[in-house]
């Protein structure tokens, strides 16, 4: 049986020139025959809008990517024009609450087009630009140096809207297969900023849909699901969640008893050590007495980006034996 290879493309922001890093990194993954590619945006707070757009660029022939409003009611967009795709295989994006502005754009282009596959956890839901100006007036400093700084105000001036004219403001990106979280939507998310701009929506962008992942849903969903439920990293994560919810609403309250922290304290270590020691065992390798005894080179498992890459793997194969159709126009 031969094996898959899957890439893996961990972006942690949109810094400026982060396309042309990628090209270089999926020529890398096109001579190793990779089977599908996995693009990781966990964490990834956003960046430059114009990488967000020539990254999407990247994996589709050409078109709208995403819909600026300005603040006296101006739509543009945003699009690729060069017509030319770097990437043509499956394509799986993973996200996390704290993937936000740029990184919600790129995943939405590729949701809307059906070019790539969204999983993990809705997004942060940032749909906004803001803009700094410095209250003090230029000659200031030289007619009146004494003066303390006046600071600066921040105020937005600019608002996104995906191609299918949702804005990512509030709501974010919702993947097409979530995945277990312990994180709430109350505690995490622009909409529960103070005074954060509404929800709301303009007109389609038109647009070619450059694949249609819905066939795939299903099949997709219940291998997950099936792999999960017998996965020993996401049983931990399952316990986690239902000890968190037992425990939030005392979450923000530290016990002034000594003895009652370090009994915490200790459960807790036992708990990690046991997990390690399991972990170990199923590799084959002996257990430890204790946490001191770790290596400092030992690294804990990823379990969402494994899953993730098992899901890069189901779709290669079910794309591969789905034959070709004609993708329809959206507006």
């Amino acid at each position: 049986m031969v094996k898959k290879k899957i890439g893996v493309l961990d972006i942690p922001g949109f810094y400026v020139g982060l396309t042309d890093d990628v090209k270089v990194q999926l020529q890398k993954l096109e001579k190793q025959n990779v089977s599908s590619i996995v693009i990781d945006l966990r964490s990834n707070g956003g960046g430059a809008l114009t990488e967000a757009v020539s990254l999407s660029g990247l994996f589709i022939p050409s078109g709208p990517v995403v819909q600026v409003r300005d603040n006296n009611g101006k739509v543009r967009e945003d699009s690729d024009t060069d017509g030319v795709v770097y990437y043509k295989g499956p394509l799986v994006v993973l996200v996390d609450r704290f993937s936000a502005s740029a990184s919600e754009i790129f995943a939405a282009a590729m949701q809307d087009y059906g070019r790539g596959l969204i999983v993990g956890e809705p997004t942060f839901g940032k749909g906004t630009v803001q803009q700094y100006r410095s209250l003090n007036r230029i000659y200031d400093q030289m007619l009146r140096p004494d003066w303390p700084a006046l600071g600066s105000v921040q105020y937005t001036i600019q608002k996104f809207y995906r191609i299918n004219g949702g804005s990512t403001q509030r709501k974010g990106v919702t993947p097409d297969i979530m995945m277990p979280t312990g994180t709430e939507d109350r505690e995490t998310g622009e909409q529960y900023e103070d005074n954060a701009l509404p929800w709301d929506s303009v007109n389609a962008a038109t647009y070619v849909k450059s694949g249609d992942l819905t066939p795939f849903g299903a099949g997709l969903l219940k291998l997950h699901d099936e792999r999960i439920a017998k996965d020993p990293e996401f049983q931990y994560i399952m316990k986690d969640i239902a000890r968190y919810n037992a425990m939030k609403d005392k979450r923000n309250i530290v016990s002034l008893n000594y003895a009652q922290r370090e009994k915490e304290n200790e459960e807790d270590d036992a708990t990690r050590l046991a997990r390690i020691n399991d972990r170990l065992k199923r590799e084959g390798k002996p257990q430890l007495k204790k946490l001191d005894d770790l290596p400092k080179d030992y690294q804990e498992p990823d379990p969402y980006l494994d899953e993730t890459v098992h899901i890069a793997l189901d779709l290669a194969h079910l794309e591969k034996d789905q034959p070709a159709v004609e993708p329809p126009v959206s507006k």
